[in-house]
Parts: C-alpha cells; sequence; structure tokens
C-alpha cells in the first residue's frame, strides 16, 4: 500500500479508547493539545537554546520548538504527509533538554556514563504527560495482565483498537499511556541515526537539523560573534560546491543567502523537490516500520545538498569557541555542577521539599522500571545517578537559578513545579 494511502486509512480508522466511537475529535488533535498543555511544554520558554535568557534576542527552546514546527509542517503538507503528526511531534521533540543548553546536555551525559540522552528523556517525559486513569469497560484485561508482574508496564490488545495500549498500576490505580506510537517513536528517533517509522517522523528530524544550522547562525549574527567579514566568509563556504549545482530554483547559493527566510526556503525546497521525485518514482530505500508492519521510503537529500549543509555545519561548528559561548558554557557547567551537588549531599533538599519526594515516587512506577530494564541499568548508583539527571531535565533556568541561590543562603525554600501521575 501506498504510504499516503496508508496513513489517510490509518487517520480515519483511529480513535482514543476514551472516546465514544462516534466522536468527529481527530487522533491526532487529542495528541497535539495533551502536548501543548501540559506544564513541560510551558517550560521550554524558561529554557536557553545557545545563548543565555538574559539576552533578548537569543532563542529560547520554546522558540526553536516553534521553528521546528513550521519548518515541519511546510515540509509534510508539500509532501502530502500528515500534518498534524508532523506538528505533535516536532512540538514535543524537546521536551528532555536541558535548560542550559548542549553543554549541560553533556555534563549529564557524563554523569550517567552515557545514559542520559535528551531523546529518550523527552519521550518518557511525554508518556509521563499522557498517562490516563484506564476506562473501565478495559481495566478488568489491564488487570489481568498486570497480575503477572506489577512491576512493569504492559501492553494490551482491546477491540477495534489498531494497536497496543502500554498500562501500568501505580498508587492503587490502572493507567494507560495516551500518545500514539507514531509520536513517541518520532520523538525517539529525532537528532539520531535511527530512522523513524513514519515519513512525518524524519520530516521532524530534518526540520530540527534545518532549524539548528539556520537559528544558530542567526543567533551568532545577532550576537556579534559573526561579524561583517565572517559573513562575507560564510557566504564564500560553499563556493565549491555552487559551480556544480544544477538547479535554477532554488540554488545551493541560498543556504548562506542574506536572510533567515531565504536559508530556510532553500533547504525546504531542495528536500521537497528531490523526495517528491523519488516517491513519484519510487527509487528510494525503504525501512521495516514496526508501527505499520510494512516497508516505508526513507526520506534524503540529493548529495550535494547534503555535502553543502555538512560544509555549513563545520564553518559554524568553528564559532563554539567562540568566548561569548565559551563564557556561556562554563557558566552552564557551573550550575549543573551545583544542583548536582546539592541533591547528591542536600538532605535538606528532600526534607524540605514535597513536591521533590513525589517526584521520587514516580520514579518507582512500573513505567519507569520498564525503561530501567531496556536501558540496562543494574547498579543501583547509575540508576540513582539517572534519575537525578530526569529531575534537572525537568527544570527551568530560573529554577536552576533558584535552587542554587537558596541552598547557598541556607533557606531551603523551593518552589518547584514538577510532574507527577495522575
Amino acid at each position: 500500500m501506498d504510504y499516503i494511502d496508508l496513513m489517510k486509512k490509518r487517520s480515519a480508522e483511529l480513535y482514543y479508547p476514551d472516546f465514544e466511537k462516534g466522536s468527529s475529535r481527530r487522533w491526532y488533535q487529542h495528541d497535539i493539545d495533551t502536548i501543548v498543555y501540559s506544564e513541560m511544554f510551558r517550560k521550554m520558554q524558561r529554557k536557553a537554546q545557545l545563548l543565555s535568557l538574559h539576552d533578548p534576542v537569543s532563542r529560547s527552546r520554546l522558540i526553536h520548538t516553534f521553528e521546528v514546527v513550521r519548518i515541519a509542517k511546510e515540509i509534510s503538507e508539500k509532501l502530502g504527509l500528515n500534518s498534524e503528526l508532523t506538528e505533535a511531534i516536532a512540538l514535543a521533540h524537546d521536551f528532555g533538554n536541558v535548560a542550559y543548553g548542549k553543554e549541560a546536555d553533556l555534563f549529564l551525559g557524563e554523569k550517567t556514563k552515557g545514559q542520559f540522552r535528551h531523546e529518550e528523556i523527552s519521550a518518557l517525559m511525554l508518556k509521563t504527560s499522557a498517562s490516563r486513569i484506564i476506562p473501565d469497560k478495559y481495566r478488568e484485561v489491564a488487570k489481568e495482565k498486570i497480575a503477572r508482574d506489577k512491576s512493569i508496564s504492559h501492553f494490551i490488545n482491546i477491540d477495534r483498537f489498531p494497536y497496543q495500549l502500554e498500562v501500568y498500576e501505580f498508587a492503587r490505580n490502572i493507567y494507560y499511556v495516551c500518545m500514539s506510537p507514531e509520536v513517541i517513536d518520532g520523538i525517539e528517533k529525532h537528532g539520531t541515526t535511527n530512522i523513524a517509522f513514519t515519513l512525518e517522523g524524519q520530516v521532524v528530524n530534518y526540520a530540527d537539523n534545518i532549524a539548528y544550522l539556520i537559528q544558530d547562525i542567526s543567533d551568532f549574527e545577532a550576537s556579534g560573534i559573526f561579524d561583517e567579514g565572517t559573513i562575507k566568509r560564510y557566504s564564500r563556504c560553499l563556493n565549491h560546491l555552487v559551480k556544480d549545482d544544477t538547479d535554477d530554483n532554488y540554488p545551493l547559493a541560498g543556504i548562506v543567502g542574506p536572510t533567515t527566510s531565504i536559508r530556510t526556503a532553500t533547504l525546504i525546497e531542495r528536500f521537497v523537490s528531490y523526495n517528491l521525485q523519488r516517491l513519484k518514482c519510487r527509487t528510494f530505500s525503504t525501512v521495516r516500520s514496526t508501527i505499520f508492519d510494512e516497508d516505508i521510503p526513507i526520506l534524503a537529500n540529493e548529495d550535494i545538498v547534503e555535502k553543502a549543509i555538512n560544509c555549513c555545519w563545520k564553518f559554524k561548528e568553528e564559532f563554539y569557541d567562540n568566548d561569548l559561548i565559551k563564557i556561556s558554557n562554563i557558566a552552564s557547567r557551573s550550575k549543573m555542577e551545583q544542583v548536582w551537588e546539592i541533591l547528591e549531599n542536600g538532605s535538606y533538599f528532600r526534607e524540605r521539599n514535597s513536591v521533590y519526594n513525589s517526584f521520587e515516587k514516580m520514579l518507582s512506577s512500573p513505567l519507569f522500571h520498564s525503561y530501567k530494564l531496556m536501558k540496562r541499568i543494574s547498579q543501583d548508583d547509575e540508576w540513582e545517578n539517572w534519575k537525578k539527571a530526569y529531575f534537572i531535565a525537568h527544570l527551568t533556568c530560573d529554577e536552576i537559578d533558584q535552587i542554587t541561590r537558596s541552598f547557598l543562603e541556607r533557606d531551603f525554600i523551593f518552589d518547584l513545579s514538577l510532574p507527577t501521575i495522575g
């Protein structure tokens, strides 16, 4: 079956188990609402993307997210894909990013020996946000499955529903994850070499790369890291490829064009035109999608565009050693070290913060135990470190500042907003 027809059929058939069959609400609209109305979505407005949030022109993680959504939806619509699924994946793809950007991510990766991956953390945060008490009509079949092992989550089949529901028991209730597997899969695989099992997930991964490249250059210009001479050098960095380019509509030179809009449009149009042709002629590689149990196309860029993108990335990465970014990274790592030490040694933090205690209790739920088994985290100290990293990933810049300041001043007052199940 053609992928577009497959998605149309799937979208038409799906409905959530807590809805009546006659509901007119589309499947992915519910996913989008669950994401947008969650605490983690709002928290992204107080998480930094590349530079400090104190700089009013620097992007926050939320602004980055909106830009990824816009790019991904345009590509999706032009390829004839499901723009609502694309939007849902893009909206939640960076839930798990740390407040102080790349350096903070690296710090937590070091502390957890590589077990902390923001893609997986984003998916876990979304599963928590999407956990709902299971409807009565499915409770018995869930209880029967859970009775075999209450320590982990399970998957159950229900009538006329196209995929298995993930269910688990926690705090005397049975919950199910009310989020489509297409969204979870797209989030888990963005930013990785793993191919998403939907074309929409593949589109978000590409849109995220475009956004990072174009946004970082834009932030470099706004902050003065790129001066006029640097911008001219950046424009010349593709000269060796531009002369071999045969596309007259959106030539490669547009990637380093004078405005963010031209740069973004060039990368969008080249990706769209190339993949439309490949889909039409069926000249694509495939991956087996376990979600659809079908072989689906793998989207890609033409070689010359991929070379151009890599060339721009290399040029841009030279400037991560700029003093402004170095100072920002040093400050980020210092804040991470302070928070980590407080969690490791500060018993007052746990004693004075009931919200944190509820958060820790949530981490004992089968949802997280299943994740622990999947990641093969067997040592207690490794799991304790992962839990600290997971907690820190929820915090905004303001919350981290509040924790470190309050601890230093010995007043131990922490007004934190943390998710819990139920």
